[in-house]
């Protein structure tokens, strides 16, 4: 089975190389017409990610390239480079910018400065899964049009699951959670005080070790690392309750250089867009969380349910009102955005 592991490789002789490889090709990699078509040669795309192949976005990126080449008849091809292999983490957009990729895939909350629209999916307001949730994001991205994509065109957008409290010690209630120190991403530092933690902040493959030596108690992520990483080794219970989307991924090509291909490529690409982010979201919720949660059982996790949930529902809202407060000189109405993803939400549970 294919896995979510944020892992940030540092490749930099492969990405020189490559670099050097694809030096002078401005971004278009379909000849002296811009890959706009008219030639014999296939238009060739290059498309960065992160993170490995075997990653559930990694997936995403193979089965995009294969759809693709195969509904134009071998008219465009995709060159793919996962793993951090030419781009890393945080760097993608920009790299789709300068002509380094002509696709790119990467998390907008690396810099939710540059992307605070993107930033609302994360906001807990009691979305479990992938399936609902990039059905969500990608609609709201594709209706709001926000200002901070403006100068791409999206190509697929997905989420991960909702992150779940991960404890070595039972977790039911705010009261057992009270004094831990738990790591968590940062856009949940708020959250996880008012619930009466100590936030920790440490890069996902310092997490495991961080947990052999006390350092932390548990985490919030998705459980999918519960395999992925190794993680049920170390943690004994799981809070069955949903603390925001962990992580949502846009796919993105320069606007500029996806008016250069042929219309009826475009078309393609577009008509892909929410079959990818279905699929994707898909293998994420049926293979990747199954596997893992039957891997977990099979370690002895044991899955707890709370008993306060008032408590935890509270603290939730609290979260959705600071994220509103603290994006209100972003440039746009960050209570309407809020209130179009609860409404997506709501129409894609019906």
């Amino acid at each position: 089975m294919s896995r979510f592991r944020v892992i940030l490789t540092s490749l930099a002789a492969s990405s020189l190389a490559l670099t050097a490889c694809t030096a002078g090709a401005g971004g278009s990699s379909g000849g002296g017409d811009g890959g706009g078509g008219g030639g014999d040669e296939p238009i060739t795309l290059r498309y960065a990610f992160f993170a490995p192949e075997e990653s559930f976005p990694g997936q995403q990126m193979v089965k995009w390239a294969e759809e693709l080449e195969q509904r134009t008849d071998g008219q465009v091809e995709v060159e793919l480079f996962p793993g951090g292999t030419l781009l890393g983490a945080g760097d993608i957009y920009d790299g789709v910018s300068s002509g380094t990729v002509d696709v790119g895939l990467d998390l907008p909350s690396y810099d939710v400065g540059r992307f605070p629209v993107s930033s609302v999916i994360s906001v807990p307001i009691g979305m479990e899964n992938s399936q609902t949730a990039s059905r969500v994001f990608l609609d709201l991205l594709t209706e709001l049009e926000p200002e901070e994509f403006a100068d791409y065109e999206i190509i697929t957008a997905f989420t991960t699951e909702a992150g779940y409290l991960q404890t070595k010690e039972r977790v039911a209630s705010l009261d057992d959670l009270g004094g831990k120190s738990i790591r968590v991403p940062g856009s949940m530092n708020s959250l996880i005080q008012e619930m009466g933690a100590t936030p920790v902040a440490l890069p996902t493959s310092e997490v495991s070790e961080a947990l052999a030596t006390n350092v932390v108690e548990g985490y919030v992520t998705s459980r999918d690392q519960l395999e992925d990483l190794g993680m049920a080794e170390h943690i004994r219970y799981i809070t069955d309750y949903p603390m925001g989307i962990a992580a949502g991924f846009v796919a993105v090509m320069d606007k500029d250089r996806f008016a250069e291909l042929p219309e009826d490529v475009q078309e393609v690409i577009r008509d892909l867009r929410p079959e990818m982010s279905e699929w994707t979201a898909t293998y994420h919720d049926e293979e990747n969380i199954e596997s893992s949660l039957a891997y977990a059982l099979a370690e002895g996790v044991e899955t707890v349910e709370v008993t306060d949930p008032e408590g935890w529902e509270s603290a939730m809202e609290s979260e959705a009102d600071r994220w509103v407060a603290g994006h209100a000189d972003a440039g746009f109405d960050p209570a309407a955005v809020l209130a179009k993803m609860r409404e997506l939400a709501g129409e894609t549970a019906e």
